[in-house]
């Protein structure tokens, strides 16, 4: 079998690799000429989406994670297949829907379960096997028209699917094959409505009355990036009661003149009403802050890292980093309240990029080194990750149970994933690799195995962590030992280097 599979991505890759060619100059090609073939390699692509979730099916089942080190299928699939998180995603939940063990049957209600005291034990296991059957009948069919249905289609399904309710999973497999026959005739579009309008009538069936929780396990909040405007989308999914709780605050502020500074009242209020209801909000989200940052001395606040040289030559089109992994510019510090003093200096070795001395505490990390973490790595430390500090765990790079201090020299930022990938016997078992420090640059760096050299992120937002535009002002490479890395360099009287980035707390 994997030798035939050999030979058919063997021709699939020549085959593309000759059809690239012929595209290389397309104004030697006219469009009635090629346009039929166009149309036939379209729809065999289709088969591609079917291959694809089988092989993501096959990761999931035989733990592809520990390939690169990782606890779960879908690190392998980005490292290895150059997805991105969505694309690894979609393929996993396809190929749970295609070959998975279809979900549980609904418990059945109170009258239901009083009709089954009256059915006979074979017959109620003979009904129970017809319906287990027929699950099996719709999943075979999906699986027959995965092969002609496009990934765009399917995708769309997977996503409308996302949104049943924990109470009416039992439906998955039922929209799931009708949506994937559907799709044979249906326009992506419309194809959204299908499955959407499916997925709401079960969800009208099964909640509240089954579970009336089942909105409130939806709650969420979601952040955005911020968008060339300055502006951030923020999503909320509310259950009806705190959405009308919200929107009545809200409301109080559409009066014209509602939360304005006093210098401003009575004048002619040029606000939207939108505006005004978004001020509202954030004058009760402004008073909830200001009581934590009373009572927690700051340590929920928003800190930007900033060098001298950002202080220097910083305009108002500068964009400056946050723990929260959000940029901001000048005009959002004065929003924000920021009035340009400073809650903490760090000093920086200007031989490595280590904080001079940040103290040491017991297990957990101090407000103040965790701030020294966000300057110099800037997001989690493992190899392309782009989290953000504010949601990254202080990592012992020497575990604290093997005696490792609570200092800054072996402390690291990753993201709740990326620290249980971490292997703390650091010996290369399992092919799991574990973060590392780096003396000669002060940076923490990733090892797969002890002789393996070590490896640093590379990601836009790591690069651009306060303590490496320093570095990069500064025409220094983080990666090797330059000449002004050695005291023999510089005059006896020479005072050492030292460089200075200072986070402002909001």
């Amino acid at each position: 079998m994997t030798s035939e599979i050999t030979k058919c991505v063997a021709e699939i890759s020549s085959a593309l690799r000759r059809l690239s060619e012929l595209f290389t100059d397309p104004s030697t090609l006219a469009f009635e000429d090629v346009r039929h073939d166009m149309e036939r390699l379209e729809e065999q692509c289709k088969k591609k989406a079917a291959i694809d979730a089988a092989f993501a099916f096959i990761a999931d089942r035989d733990d592809a994670g520990r390939v690169v080190g990782a606890n779960y299928p879908n690190a392998y699939l980005q490292q290895c297949l150059d997805l991105s998180k969505g694309e690894a995603y979609n393929r996993l939940e396809r190929g749970r829907l295609l070959y998975g063990p279809p979900p549980e049957p609904t418990p059945p209600s109170e009258d239901e379960t009083e009709d089954l005291f009256d059915v006979a034990g074979d017959d109620a296991e003979a009904a129970a096997e017809a319906a287990a059957e027929e699950e099996r009948a719709r999943q075979r069919k999906a699986r027959e028209n995965s092969s002609k249905v496009s990934a765009e289609k399917q995708d769309i399904i997977r996503r409308e699917l996302d949104k049943l309710l924990k109470a009416a999973t039992s439906e998955r497999t039922r929209i799931y094959a009708e949506a994937m026959e559907e799709a044979l005739n249906r326009s992506p579009e419309d194809l959204r409505l299908f499955v959407r309008k499916a997925v709401d009538a079960a969800n009208r069936k099964h909640a509240p009355h089954s579970n009336p929780n089942a909105g409130f396990e939806k709650r969420s909040a979601t952040f955005g990036r911020r968008k060339a405007d300055g502006t951030v989308d923020i999503h909320i999914n509310a259950t009806a009661g705190h959405a009308a709780l919200m929107k009545a605050h809200m409301d109080k502020g559409l009066a014209p003149n509602s939360n304005l500074p006093e210098e401003l009242q009575g004048e002619v209020d040029p606000r939207t009403p939108q505006q005004r209801r978004f001020d509202q909000f954030f004058a009760i989200f402004e008073q909830y802050e200001q009581e934590c940052q009373k009572a927690n001395g700051g340590a929920a606040s928003v800190v930007l890292a900033l060098t001298l040289d950002d202080l220097a030559d910083g305009d108002a089109a500068m964009l400056y980093d946050t723990n929260a992994g959000i940029e901001v510019d000048c005009f959002d510090l004065v929003r924000l309240g920021m009035n340009g003093t400073t809650d903490f200096l760090l000093q920086v070795d200007g031989v490595t990029s280590v904080p001079l001395w940040m103290g040491r505490t017991s297990r957990l990390a101090s407000v103040e080194q965790r701030i020294a973490m966000f300057a110099v790595q800037g997001v989690c430390s493992w190899l392309g990750c782009t989290a953000a500090m504010s949601e990254c765990e202080a990592h012992h790079i020497l575990a604290w149970i093997k005696g490792g201090a609570t200092d800054i020299e072996n402390l690291t930022g990753l993201c709740r994933e990326h620290h249980r990938c971490n292997n703390d016997h650091r010996d290369g078992s399992f092919n799991k690799g574990y973060m590392d420090f780096d003396p000669q640059t002060g940076r923490s760096g990733f090892r797969r195995r002890p002789d393996d050299p070590m490896k640093f992120n590379q990601s836009v937002p790591a690069k651009h962590s306060a303590v490496s535009r320093i570095y990069a002002a500064k025409g220094r490479c983080e990666c090797a030992r330059h000449p002004w890395h050695d005291p023999a360099f510089y005059p006896p009287d020479h005072p050492p280097m030292k460089d200075s980035w200072s986070p402002m707390r909001v």
